[in-house]
């Protein structure tokens, strides 16, 4: 992807998209700078990366009512582990943050006369970090069986690394269930299913960080979700990857 105008960025946190509320994304990614300097170092620093954190920030227009920032954020605060996606544009392939966080910061309102402000602070909550991968259905419909949104290339998997996928419910209908299949190319002629890639039922609005799948020994480099059983109408967005 060339260098682009920051026009279409999309977050969506668990079950909200704040995509139409905000006008401000920042992921900050930092290692501690472990100092390893000795005498032999001939007056040179020598520094060796130590514990990763990240920090993600959002601004933009504090509303409240039924679905809102300010019902969610309020609600929520300091609780572990939600679900974040999100990205620079909001089409399907592109690039996807995938993480797990808790909001620790809410700030809100501001001058007279002025619109009214929100600023939340997410900070990772657990072990795994962020993971870079793709969106693979950007937010929409989820009515009927069959394949969801677009394959993505993630590359085959390697020792150490695992398959990673995120789905948001931003409306629910009765019962929606999801798997991740592979292919050897885009066009899904053979497709397989991931052994254990699976999401649902899933029943209410929210987000879910599916149980990472071993990917060693995943020799195809295409990937889709599928829809297996909906009843009702679902509103969704997902994204996989492996890292």
């Amino acid at each position: 992807m060339a260098t682009l105008a920051l026009l279409n960025a999309w977050t969506y946190v668990d079950g909200h998209d704040f995509t139409g509320d905000t006008n401000q994304v920042n992921l900050n990614m930092e290692a501690v700078a472990l100092n390893k300097t000795t005498f032999r170092n001939n007056g040179w620093t020598s520094l060796q990366g130590g514990l990763k954190s990240a920090t993600f920030e959002q601004a933009g227009f504090w509303s409240a009512g039924d679905g809102e920032v300010d019902p969610d954020l309020f609600t929520n605060l300091a609780v572990r582990n939600r679900v974040h996606t999100f990205g620079p544009a909001e089409e399907e392939g592109g690039t996807a943050y995938l993480w797990k966080a808790g909001q620790y910061t809410y700030s809100l309102l501001g001058s007279l006369g002025e619109m009214a402000p929100f600023q939340v602070q997410a900070q990772g909550s657990d072990s795994v970090g962020v993971v870079r991968g793709q969106l693979a259905k950007k937010m929409g419909a989820a009515a009927s069986a069959g394949p969801l949104g677009s394959p993505v290339n993630l590359g085959a998997g390697g020792p150490g690394q695992f398959l990673y996928a995120t789905l948001h419910v931003f409306a629910a209908g009765t019962t929606l269930s999801v798997k991740v299949e592979s292919d050897s190319a885009q066009a899904f002629t053979t497709p397989s299913d991931v052994a254990g890639a699976t999401i649902g039922p899933v029943t209410t609005v929210g987000g879910t960080w599916m149980a990472q799948i071993d990917a060693s020994a995943i020799t195809d480099t295409w990937f889709r979700l599928n829809v297996t059983a909906v009843t009702g109408s679902f509103t969704v967005a997902a994204a996989l990857a492996i890292q």
